[in-house]
């Protein structure tokens, strides 16, 4: 059978077998769309559209992509490969928040920052002592989880080959364009830590997860050197302790990196804690309807000012909603009592919000832009992560016996548009004082990594970090469901 994949930038007809899952033929050729329920059927996010010879639409797809079903729109993990067609297909390409830091380094010579994200992968190249260029991607293994949990069971169940391939030759494609640097510092959670070592994360995945390794680590990758950051535990990884570099030593705060799993590390009194809790990928744009990685069309904000103002990433046209879109939105419209304390989107005659807020309420959801929707079912999944953020720092605070932080620190992509009017309207958190928002933190650290000073003060300071398990306690799932509601 002849499949012709169609994208912006390429056109590749490619041979497969007839009966071949035709998602699973892309992602073997090298075409990784979006598909965060690694091919279930369940995200719906894995479009692509027929221009021949279009399959019969199944009642999953006619729910979920609607009138686009006329126009040849299907789900590709749920069809078959049973004769010659051609489709085409949308190839995601993030877009990289600008740095505006100036790196840390005690040689004049290039370098490398690489953060490997569950989500995306980001890297910084230094030249001169500043940062000369930047470039980001799409880590090709969305196709197969959206998060680290699912990722390991793909492993285990034979895709541990795969998943290190497709990582490595990711990173190798990432760095290609600076081959004159011979040193790179690598944040990233342990799970990917595992794939780039080739190193099998099965112990992450199980009681009492291990990590690979504890410390940092210093090791080669194609001819150039490598510095790790200090690994914690199975969920605290050298994305986050790059973070170090970044915090106050003089100071308590609370720093919390947002993404599928949320990361903590309190300073109190002179003492370090850590914990992680999942979290789920709604803040990272999917697990949502009509939610979007951070790229060109993405809306990552909305005011009330006469009319609804609607903010996108390049000003371009919108297309869905990143998570500092989703906190942004919720914000407002718990302002107005639009979503209720329980968290449901109510009907315009229950409101006495503006009318012009009121008119966006319709059958879909809020309607934020033109078939744009904030939907009950976004709604919901932006609560289990609060919830989860929210219980797992109260529980932290019991188990440690430190007050609430008068200062907290805002880690993950995301957070560089975000106010702190916004984070506290949304309840994504429900206290502090002063919010420091650090957008991409593992890359920002990252770079101060090329001084001898900063990455002993790192490894010293991750050395008295103590570990506590939340996710695994008795009173987290109580705590989960208190901080369900949308509480002031």
């Amino acid at each position: 059978m002849k499949l012709t994949v169609r994208s912006r930038e390429k056109t590749k007809t490619i041979d497969c077998k007839r009966g071949e899952n035709l998602l699973k033929a892309l992602h073997e050729n090298g075409f990784f769309i979006t598909a965060y329920c690694g091919g279930k059927g369940t995200c719906k996010k894995c479009t692509v559209r027929f221009i021949s010879n279009p399959p019969e639409p199944l009642k999953v797809e006619i729910e979920a992509l609607k009138e686009k079903i006329d126009l040849g729109f299907r789900l590709a993990c749920l069809h078959k490969i049973e004769q010659d067609t051609v489709i085409e297909i949308e190839e995601s390409k993030p877009v990289f928040a600008e740095i505006r830091d100036r790196p840390c380094c005690d040689k004049d010579k290039p370098y490398i920052a690489l953060d490997i994200g569950t989500t995306t992968i980001a890297l910084a190249y230094i030249e001169n002592k500043k940062v000369k260029n930047t470039l980001s991607m799409l880590n090709p293994q969305i196709p197969f989880g959206a998060d680290v949990i699912t990722r390991i069971a793909y492993s285990n169940s034979g895709g541990f080959d795969t998943l290190c391939f497709i990582l490595q030759k990711a990173v190798m494609e990432a760095v290609e364009p600076f081959k004159q640097a011979n040193e790179m510092v690598v944040c990233a959670n342990p799970t990917m830590l595992s794939f780039f070592l080739k190193i099998n994360p099965k112990n992450i995945g199980e009681y009492p997860y291990t990590p690979p390794f504890t410390g940092s680590l210093t090791t080669e990758f194609k001819n150039i050197r490598v510095y790790i950051p200090p690994v914690v535990s199975a969920f605290v990884g050298s994305d986050i302790t790059a973070a170090l570099t970044l915090l106050p030593e003089n100071e308590d705060f609370l720093f919390v990196d947002i993404g599928t799993n949320c990361e903590f590390i309190l300073k109190s009194k002179g003492e370090y804690f850590s914990s992680s809790v999942p979290a789920g990928p709604a803040l990272e744009g999917t697990n949502i309807d009509y939610g979007t990685i951070a790229k060109e069309g993405a809306i990552y904000k909305v005011e009330l000012d006469g009319e609804l103002k609607v903010y996108t990433i390049g000003n371009k046209k919108p297309i869905g909603i990143t998570g500092s879109g989703l906190i942004s939105i919720i914000s407002l419209l718990r302002k107005y009592e639009i979503i209720s304390k329980d968290g449901r989107l109510i009907e315009p005659w229950e409101t006495e919000a503006p009318l012009v807020l009121i008119n966006r309420i319709k059958k879909d959801g809020f309607l934020v832009s033109d078939g744009v929707y904030l939907t009950q079912n976004s709604i919901r999944n932006f609560q289990l992560v609060k919830a989860s953020l929210n219980a797992g720092v109260e529980l932290l605070l019991k188990k440690t016996g430190a007050e609430k932080p008068r200062k907290v620190f805002v880690g993950g992509g995301f957070s560089r548009t975000l106010t702190k009017e916004e984070i506290k309207g949304s309840t994504l958190l429900s206290f502090g004082d002063e919010f420091v928002m650090l957008g991409n933190s593992a890359i920002r650290g990252g770079m101060r990594l090329f001084c001898e000073s900063e990455r002993e003060k790192v490894e010293t300071i991750s050395e008295k970090i103590s570990y506590i398990e939340i996710a695994e306690a008795k009173e987290f799932e109580s705590l989960y469901i208190e901080k369900m509601d949308f509480d002031e």
